[in-house]
């Protein structure tokens, strides 16, 4: 760092001096005059905040009657007492630093003759309010959703776990945007291991931008090329703070409302917030349900391909009599039929995604019903596929994770392929398949088929089955948790 006020005044202005809306302002502080510059962008700072609580206390005469002769180390001292219950300040000795700060909305403030620089927060940006998140409604729970200010999300969080052993690692992530990351974990119960890992991979990711956490999820997974989600997303605040509790990280970006939850598991894929806040037999209900729904979302259309076209003699006669009649006349194989149908539904839902919401929803609903009556009317497609096609994709809504119905979605295509060319058969090897894919991908050193691929009994409390609270005294042991105890502690 360059020890001359001027130099480093200097070193700002050439710097910063092209962007068109950075403010360099220079006066006088104390008797004699100290000079104090003020570096910030005036697009994004808050100048009423500035001038209230720095450039007043600044030039007011109290410094100059309670100081007569200030020096620069005093005058740093006041400036501290004025602001400390008023604004946020620190001191950065880096000139980069203080440079990412202004670019940041924060003001950068040099002090002739100290060596330090103070940093201001003045940012002042339009937050969006907190609300519920669309993508994960719930009938009871929290209505309290992750917004785009990382600030705000952290005060959320904060609020809900008043524990010491909760901690904050932040890190700058982008080479050009510099956006600020929050890795956050319960010290006494994460694995160190975990969480050094967490960090050592996001650390690692070199990229000009990343502007979603969707991002940080493809740079640190372990199986780049795999459809299923390794790191959970999640808009829900309730959900990060259980997995804080059960031995999880959870990852927060600035600019976006999607937290990372790590290490994931397949399970995570049917299981809701709502599991834990009903009784448990509707908790164990609702994740069997969603379960079948997932396996119906992936495997249907392909069974009714093979069934169709290679073993008929499976199906019940009055059953086989009726499809076979709603088939008369269609022109296409039972394949061609179902694929058209198929990828019809994921033109209509990608169309209704982009539309506006009102108007996305109409036409969702009745598109689907106006195409499907007409392609039955016109015999190019049987009205017994478009029950198929229809369950199939109300099964795929089912997964409380967005991400992971997605995938599901992919996974029906090259499956009914195989369906295709060798029915039966074929089913029953992709979804073999898909288990040893399954079993062998690992989410930061957790199996992702754990607790059942391995078996890990106390596990298995809360997996497919949710037993009463009284009975989860344990965290999960594949989690490798300092504290392995959760409730019903042995009272001293």
């Amino acid at each position: 760092m360059e020890s001359s006020f001027e130099a480093n005044l200097d070193y700002l202005k050439k710097t910063l001096g092209h962007l068109p809306d950075i403010v360099f302002k220079k006066m006088h502080a104390g008797q004699p005059g100290i000079d104090v510059a003020m570096v910030y962008l005036s697009g994004i700072a808050d100048t009423g905040m500035l001038n209230e609580h720095i450039v007043k206390p600044l030039i007011a005469t109290g410094i100059r009657e309670r100081h007569p002769q200030i020096n620069p180390e005093k005058l740093k001292e006041e400036l501290i007492q004025q602001t400390a219950f008023t604004i946020s300040t620190k001191e950065a000795k880096d000139i980069e630093t203080c440079v990412i700060e202004v670019l940041s909305g924060n003001t950068c403030l040099l002090i002739e003759g100290n060596d330090e620089f103070f940093v201001v927060s003045t940012g002042k940006f339009p937050l969006r309010s907190v609300e519920e998140p669309s993508t994960e409604t719930l009938v009871r729970g929290p209505r309290e959703g992750f917004i785009e200010d990382l600030e705000s999300n952290l005060a959320m969080i904060r609020r809900h776990i008043k524990d010491l052993s909760f901690k904050i690692d932040k890190i700058r992530i982008g080479r050009r945007t510099s956006r600020k990351l929050a890795v956050l974990y319960i010290s006494d119960i994460a694995n160190p291991k975990l969480v050094q890992e967490v960090k050592r991979r996001v650390e690692s990711i070199d990229v000009d931008d990343a502007s979603d956490t969707g991002i940080i999820e493809q740079w640190i997974e372990e199986s780049s090329w795999s459809p299923f989600p390794q790191i959970q997303a999640s808009e829900r605040s309730d959900k990060a703070i259980t997995a804080l509790m059960s031995g999880r990280v959870v990852i927060l970006l600035d600019g976006t409302p999607f937290a990372l939850i790590a290490p994931m598991t397949f399970w995570m894929l049917a299981q809701s917030p709502e599991d834990y806040y009903e009784r448990f037999p509707l908790g164990t209900f609702f994740r069997l349900l969603r379960l079948t729904a997932l396996f119906i979302a992936t495997f249907l259309p392909s069974l009714y391909v093979a069934l169709i076209s290679f073993h008929p003699g499976l199906i019940p006669p009055e059953l086989v009599i009726s499809i076979v009649s709603s088939r008369e006349g269609i022109p296409f194989p039972v394949f061609v039929e179902a694929l058209i149908m198929e990828v019809s539904l994921e033109i209509l839902r990608e169309a209704s995604l982009r539309l506006p919401k009102g108007i996305g929803q109409v036409i969702g609903i009745v598109g689907g019903l106006v195409i499907g009556q007409a392609a039955v009317e016109a015999a190019v497609v049987s009205a017994f596929l478009i029950i198929i096609v229809g369950l199939t994709a109300i099964a795929s809504f089912a997964s409380p994770q967005y991400s992971g119905s997605i995938g599901i979605r992919l996974l029906r295509f090259p499956i009914m392929i195989i369906a295709a060319i060798y029915g039966l058969y074929g089913v029953i090897l992709a979804f073999i398949f898909l288990g040893a894919h399954m079993v062998q991908i690992k989410s930061f050193g957790v199996p992702y088929m754990s607790p059942l691929a391995p078996i890990r009994l106390r596990d298995q409390q809360d997996t497919l089955v949710r037993v009463p609270f009284k009975y989860l005294k344990k965290r999960p042991l594949m989690l490798k948790t300092q504290d392995e105890t959760s409730a019903n502690r042995k009272r001293r």
